[in-house]
């Protein structure tokens, strides 16, 4: 009985996804677990594993294809299916049609001719090395990727890579001054650039169109985490200020359970959103079970999951899953600013640079490092006095911040 492979929901929100293409050709053997293609969602390229054993005995789609969630992309069955697929020309046995979802299949589209080009520019390319998307950009960029050498897992190609060798090309504009389009992810048409604008667009709609928002700001004196992140900088387990800003989310929200999504009666654990800005967009990755982490274990599983985001290999796990979010605009010396509530969520923290500032400490004019930051939260859910507490609690753990480290 054929079986049909169907375009999966790897993310909260996937419409549809970019079929990068085929790890396997009609004829071979699958077993149940082996990768038999890859796909770009509007986050990251993910491989599609095989759920049934068999042969491929039919595929429906081309690399390079943006594919309905749902869509049929191939079969597996049998050799004999195999032969009877080919003699009939139906893509879709009456077995098979059993245990498909209730998307229906989007019909087949011929491959676009910029793929085409693209194989017979560099039909010795192995698809592995990069991306379809990144193949692209670097066709419009003008850069042969057969000579860029990939940072990512294995030597894969990134879009990180491409800026960074576009900022050192001669005549080619600076990665660092990207066009309006490119900040606002709409192009010259209209329409928004890559699948993760597109779906930054649909989010940030989605939240200011459904969240009444509100914001309260406070300042916090960092001097005693400026000493903690000086005095670990140089030990076995160094760690930044977005780790205890991180820490100290997860410990308040214990307090203000209204501020994390999910039941706030429940003890369900505090997992927490952090952003990690790419070229194109940003990931919102997840580091789960906060209140049980120690700091250098945050600050570990942050910089491992922000590597992973920005070679484009984040699982749907690490994406979802979030009670509160965490934005941090600092390392680019900002004061301070709003975020946008992530849909699902209560609440979301922007934090600004941490810089020397006139304070006044018993009644006496001082320089002191200082860090603001601006709480967003749902008003649906708390008001302004819940929203001042938590930001209390948050400033008491950061200017006494031994005890996270506890």
């Amino acid at each position: 009985m054929a079986i049909e492979i169907i375009m999966p929901k790897l993310s909260d929100t996937m419409t549809e996804g970019l079929f990068a293409g085929w790890k396997k050709s009609v004829g071979d053997r699958i077993e149940r677990g082996d990768v038999i293609a890859e796909v770009e969602t509007d986050k990251a390229v993910m491989d599609l594993e095989a759920f049934a054993s068999g042969i491929l005995i039919k595929t429906m789609v081309h690399g390079g294809e943006n594919v309905q969630v749902g869509t049929v992309l191939g079969l597996i069955g049998e050799a004999g299916e195999m032969a009877a697929s080919a003699a009939s020309g139906q893509p879709v046995s009456p077995a098979a049609a059993a245990v498909r979802p209730a998307a229906e299949a989007a019909p087949k589209q011929e491959a676009p001719p910029e793929t085409a080009v693209a194989a017979a520019i560099h039909p010795e390319m192995d698809h592995e090395k990069a991306s379809p998307l990144v193949r692209r950009l670097a066709r419009e960029q003008g850069i042969d990727l057969e000579r860029v050498t990939g940072s990512g897992p294995e030597g894969r190609i990134t879009q990180d890579d491409l800026v960074s060798l576009a900022g050192q090309q001669p005549g080619k504009p600076e990665a660092a001054a990207p066009s309006a389009a490119a900040e606002t992810g709409v192009s010259a048409e209209g329409a928004p650039a890559t699948p993760m604008r597109r779906a930054i667009a649909a989010t940030v709609a989605e939240s200011w169109q459904t969240i009444p928002h509100f914001s309260v700001t406070v300042e916090i004196d960092m001097e005693a985490c400026s000493e903690i992140v000086r005095e670990l900088k140089e030990g076995p387990d160094p760690v930044g200020y977005n780790a205890l800003v991180i820490k100290a989310c997860a410990r308040a929200l214990l307090k203000f359970p209204l501020l994390r999504s999910g039941d706030p009666g429940s003890s369900s654990d505090i997992n927490i959103n952090f952003a990690v800005s790419k070229p194109d967009g940003l990931l919102m990755p997840v580091i789960r079970r906060c209140q049980s982490l120690s700091v250098a274990e945050i600050e570990s599983e942050s910089s491992r999951l922000a590597d992973k985001s920005r070679a484009g290999r984040l699982t749907s796990e690490e994406m979802s899953g979030g009670s509160f979010s965490v934005s941090n605009l600092g390392m680019y010396g900002v004061d301070e600013f709003t975020a946008l509530i992530m849909p699902g969520q209560t609440g979301i923290l922007a934090v600004g640079a941490v810089v020397k500032r006139p304070v006044v400490r018993s009644g006496q004019l001082a320089v002191a490092a200082t860090m603001r930051v601006t709480l967003s939260s749902d008003h649906r859910t708390v008001d302004g006095a819940y929203a001042a507490s938590f930001l209390a609690e948050l400033r008491s753990s950061l200017e006494k911040p031994v005890s996270l480290l506890m």
